[in-house]
């Protein structure tokens, strides 16, 4: 590492293109917003909104919803009756949520202020469209022209994983637009000091979001080298977050550094490295300009690159990767790789120094030119990729997936008893959120304890029903729950079910 600041920035960008990026991220909020679902639907959806509205109204956990009939909460097992998106806790008679708070913070904030039809799709918007301005300022702090620095931004919100988390309630984009940002403070705060306590600011937030993000400060402490002013400053900042998320842990899960994950440790081993790897390095080209992987590796060439800010960026994206490639789920499907896309920007980034560096390399009288060009390629082929790879995937279904939880609880309050017990699995969560029922989770019990709970809520007078997908019928009404089942209604692939009486196996 020869050069110990980052490139200074270029000149501004022309009048006319800043309002045509303005135009073009109008343009990609429109299509996010006719695309977007804030719908509580599945486990992380549902989760990040019930703990949101908890949030909103002042409370950090909830009640656990039991028929009175099966007696006193703490002597049941727990999580017969848990919905998606929370995690009981030994000793806790409270429901605390399973995901951190920082999202539902968001939530509860744009909840409170614009209700809870706008305010999920706002922060959603926000946190998309802010990773993209931040990827392209990060850029151009980085010394990029204007040209290179739209291209990233383009690479980065044509991404279908980027797509896919930006058009639900996910975290992942928010993580990715912090993570952003506490990289952006850290530069700035080379130049200007007072930086440093933004992005301490920024790192405490992006800590809320997801935990995990604290992998970037081997990265921030680079961009702000020894400086005990500039180290003093972000510290300051950052530790009241640090307090709070403490203190959250504490209260909740028993401990500062415990979470509602349970034994998240459990779930990260060395030996998920190979083959997630292998998952990364297959999707990566494909989902973003491919080129990018080699123009990263040519960043280094260039001995006037060799900066604190491409050193910075390689600690980011290798931290966040490898981290991941260590987690048990994270070669499971395609858009698993959401869970390393707070450190995609550092690939995008360090490919555009490399595309600086090839210019700047074989064509030093045109080079403004030929940035354009390249920048030009990058875009087009970000876009082109996506087009395909977002249909070829069904990322645009995703409102039609996750809306459908949402109208089959409307549909319920109508079709089924108010003072019903629900069996269900998938929809718990939304069921949750969307009405008052307590929910009984037909994948946590076996035949005899189902009988043995629909025993008692007959005898008090409660009926039981189910709300189910049709893929949950085998499992849950005849192997789990098995009884004399009626369906009473459906809701696109969703069914409702009466259970009439046990029949003569189950009742045993």
């Amino acid at each position: 590492m020869s050069n110990p600041n980052p490139l200074e920035p270029v000149a501004r960008a022309p009048r006319w293109f800043v309002w045509l990026g303005v135009l073009a991220l109008a343009a990609f909020a429109l299509f996010l917003a006719r695309n977007t679902s804030v719908a509580a639907a599945g486990s992380d959806s549902s989760g990040y909104l019930n703990s949101g509205r908890l949030l909103a109204a002042g409370h950090w956990q909830t009640a656990l919803r039991t028929p009175p009939e099966f007696g006193p909460q703490m002597e049941l097992n727990r999580a017969h009756f848990t919905p998606h998106g929370f995690f009981p806790q030994p000793g806790n008679p409270h429901l605390p949520p399973t995901y951190p708070p920082g999202l539902p913070l968001h939530y509860a904030l744009a909840g409170k202020i614009l209700g809870w039809e706008i305010g999920p799709l706002v922060v959603g918007l926000a946190g998309a469209l802010g990773a993209l301005w931040l990827c392209y300022a990060t850029a151009r702090e980085l010394g990029l022209d204007p040209w290179l620095a739209a291209a990233g931004a383009s690479a980065l919100g044509a991404c279908p994983v980027f797509l896919f988390t930006s058009i639900q309630p996910l975290s992942d984009t928010l993580a990715t637009a912090w993570a952003l940002a506490t990289f952006y403070t850290a530069l700035r705060a080379r130049r200007h000091s007072g930086w440093a306590a933004a992005c301490g600011a920024a790192t405490a937030v992006a800590v809320l979001v997801r935990p995990t993000n604290l992998v970037m400060l081997p990265a921030l402490v680079v961009l702000l080298g020894l400086d005990w002013r500039r180290l003093g400053l972000a510290t300051l900042a950052g530790l009241p977050g640090a307090v709070w998320v403490a203190l959250y842990n504490r209260e909740l899960y028993g401990g500062p550094m415990r979470s509602g994950y349970g034994d998240w440790q459990a779930a990260f081993s060395w030996s998920y490295a190979p083959p997630t790897l292998a998952h990364f390095a297959h999707w990566l080209p494909l989902l973003l300009p491919g080129v990018l992987v080699a123009l990263a590796l040519a960043a280094t060439v260039r001995r006037d690159f060799r900066t604190r800010g491409l050193l910075a960026l390689g600690l980011w994206f290798a931290a966040v990767v490898g981290l991941y490639a260590c987690y048990e789920v994270s070669r499971e499907a395609w858009w698993c790789l959401r869970f390393i896309l707070p450190g995609i920007p550092a690939l995008i980034l360090a490919g555009l120094l490399g595309a600086d560096a090839v210019v700047r390399s074989f064509a030093i009288q045109r080079a403004q030119r030929w940035r354009a060009i390249a920048a030009v390629i990058l875009g087009l082929w970000a876009v082109g990729g996506s087009c395909y790879w977002t249909k070829k995937l069904g990322v645009l279904y995703t409102k039609g997936y996750e809306e459908a939880y949402a109208k089959a609880c409307v549909a319920a309050r109508g079709q089924l008893p108010a003072n019903a017990l629900v069996t269900c699995f998938y929809l718990s969560g939304a069921i949750y959120h969307y009405t008052d029922f307590a929910v009984l989770r037909w994948d946590q019990i076996e035949a005899a304890q189902f009988a043995r709970y629909a025993a008692l809520a007959q005898t008090s007078g409660r009926p039981v029903c189910a709300v189910i997908f049709g893929m949950e019928e085998q499992g849950a009404l005849r192997e789990r729950c098995p009884g004399n089942w009626t369906k009473i209604g459906t809701s696109n692939q969703i069914s409702f079910w009466r259970l009439d009486g046990l029949n003569a196996t189950s009742a045993k």
